[in-house]
């Protein structure tokens, strides 16, 4: 990575904030709470190949924070692509719990084709299990999916998008992030019922694994009102306008 290329997640920068009105106050409130929370792991639902008979393949969850690869000059250029808050993290935070760029291939690409079978291998070998009941062919399914999920979740096709993106994932097996992980129980009411469920956040000391945060001008005095440690985090502040 160049010298002046930082790594930078976009707060207000997910498709559905796009057309919203509230999108500096949505961007504005999510790099508030980064800065006291940590990141929170998005969970990117998928599936392995439909099967014959229509029905859906098996659920693969994944766990990540995206950040994006990028100069001034790029964030100048995609302003509005990439709104107006952002938070850049040092490289060595972002590669002490195993980020890494995202692996872009082509369709038809090797890759594609290595990924089409891995979860080829993990629906046939889950209908063998159903048909067994054979254990030991669910291990072998499971395992099989873990390393499924490994792949795809640093793996893009270019014709979806192609963002300089680095991805740090959240892996069971990676004990440096795991014993760094804060999990948050979460209730909330959904059709007159209370579900609770977990989600996991990745702290970055009040700031400290932080390079500098985005913001525009006109919100440094609410940042300032409103930022945990307002003393040491307002000297990081970048403004969106000087960009």
């Amino acid at each position: 990575m160049n010298e002046d290329m930082y790594l930078i997640h976009f707060t207000s920068f997910f498709t559905n904030y796009k057309k919203d009105q509230n999108r500096d106050d949505i961007g504005f409130n999510n790099l508030l709470g980064i800065i006291e929370n940590g990141f929170r792991f998005n969970r990117q639902h998928t599936y392995t190949p439909t099967e014959l008979n229509g029905r859906r393949g098996i659920k693969l969850d994944i766990g990540m924070i995206c950040l994006t690869e990028a100069n001034k000059y790029d964030i100048k250029k995609n302003r509005d692509k990439f709104g107006k808050f952002g938070i850049c993290m040092k490289k060595e935070w972002v590669e002490k719990f195993s980020g890494q760029p995202v692996l872009y291939t082509l369709e038809g690409s090797i890759n594609e084709i290595i990924l089409n079978n891995l979860n080829q291998l993990i629906t046939n070998s889950y209908n063998l299990f159903q048909e067994s009941k054979d254990t030991r062919i669910n291990q072998i399914s499971l395992s099989i999916a873990g390393i499924s999920n490994h792949f795809q979740a640093i793996t893009e096709l270019i014709k979806y998008k192609y963002e300089n993106e680095w991805r740090i994932i959240d892996d069971p097996q990676n004990d440096v992030l795991q014993k760094s992980i804060i999990p948050w129980q979460i209730t909330e009411e959904k059709n007159g019922c209370e579900i609770t469920y977990c989600k996991n956040y990745l702290p970055i000391s009040h700031g400290n694994d932080a390079e500098f945060y985005i913001i525009p001008k006109e919100y440094e005095e609410l940042f300032s009102s409103k930022v945990v440690e307002p003393d040491y985090n307002i000297n990081k502040i970048m403004y969106f306008e000087d960009l």
